[in-house]
């Protein structure tokens, strides 16, 4: 499972931790104005006056000595993990390369323990799986390294979309007026069912992410149902049964009514079944974060909890399954253009 460092989210804690990223500042240096304020005149390429030019680690910090840790060509001075590398990366809409910082707490995402959610306090690890208290699903038991993507370039090959419509250019970076970059699909459609799938079987897991929907598709289309969410177990039969959990939410269009739903909600041939609570009001323009945890109970059950939420109101519903929820890990949407922030997938259980 690929480990992007460190992640995820407690929804318990969201009213103190912003789950949206903040503007991704680069560059820095002269002010721009044509009077001389340089620390050092003499020399204008050495903007912050500690007598290194071009090559300064740290060109807006004073830092002579030039000490660079952990080797990633950011001096420790300016560094952002300093004792883990985090080096600086081109990224859409900044104007110089930067140390990736993905919820703008001061700490990079290669040394955060939980990179999307902002914290001031020290990130705790009790159970030392790489994964900080406030973000884990289980504290008290070391998990498998989670997966983690900030969403900083556009899908790659280990995204795919097996056999269903669409395809990975149906998706696009988009950076935001706050600076949060996300992905979105590039055009609203009312019948295809836009999918972006992570490869891989995952059994029991913990999925979150954040997103914001920017258009609902009117009445039309194969289905006046209208959703983004979380999915998971898609086609895991390789196409020859169309079996997927899902959670997040849902609006139908058929009756005209303006409220969107959080839901969770299991369609296969042999046990269909979704529990939905309405939120209610329009939710188009609104930050909100969606969370999915599906444990597998007695042989051949599941219990799959979806929990939903704007930073101020929540919604959990719970759907039981005699279907396990195994398969690829996922965001899908359909009749929905959505703007999705970050994933973050822990297993739960104990590591071998």
């Amino acid at each position: 499972m690929k480990r992007g460092i460190l992640l995820a989210a407690t929804t318990a804690l969201l009213g103190a931790c912003s789950f949206v990223s903040p503007d991704l500042a680069g560059g820095g240096g002269d002010d721009g104005d044509d009077t001389t304020d340089d620390p050092n005149p003499d020399d204008p390429g050495d903007m912050d006056g500690d007598g290194v030019a071009e090559s300064d680690n740290c060109p807006d910090m004073p830092n002579p000595a030039q000490g660079d840790g952990d080797g990633d060509g950011v001096g420790d001075a300016c560094d952002n993990c300093a004792a883990v590398p985090n080096p600086r990366e081109a990224t859409l809409g900044a104007d110089a390369p930067i140390q990736r910082d993905h919820d703008g707490d001061g700490r990079g995402d290669a040394c955060d323990l939980c990179p999307h959610l902002a914290s001031t306090s020290p990130d705790e690890d009790p159970d030392s799986d790489g994964i900080g208290t406030q973000c884990d699903p289980e504290p008290g038991i070391r998990n498998p390294a989670p997966y983690w993507n900030g969403f900083y370039e556009a899908p790659g090959t280990d995204w795919q979309v097996p056999g269903k419509g669409g395809s990975r250019a149906d998706w696009e970076l988009v950076r935001r007026a706050n600076g949060a970059l996300g992905w979105r699909q590039s055009a609203l459609d009312t019948s295809q069912r836009h999918q972006l799938l992570l490869s891989g079987d995952r059994q029991e897991h913990f999925v979150q992410t954040s997103m914001v929907i920017d258009e609902i598709a009117g009445p039309g289309g194969a289905t006046p149902l209208r959703s983004a969410t979380v999915s998971y177990g898609f086609d895991r039969n390789g196409l020859s049964q169309d079996v997927y959990f899902s959670c997040g939410v849902r609006r139908d269009t058929s009756n005209g009514a303006s409220d969107v739903v959080v839901a969770v909600q299991v369609d296969d041939s042999n046990n269909g079944g979704v529990n939905a609570t309405s939120w209610g009001g329009g939710m188009v323009g609104v930050p909100l974060q969606v969370t999915a945890r599906a444990d597998r109970g007695a042989v051949g059950g599941a219990s799959l909890r979806c929990t939903g939420s704007d930073g101020q109101a929540k919604q959990e519903p719970t759907l039981g399954t005699s279907t396990s929820p195994s398969g690829q890990i996922g965001l899908r949407t359909f009749g929905m253009r959505v703007w999705f922030d970050y994933i973050f997938i822990v297993e739960p259980r104990p590591a071998s």
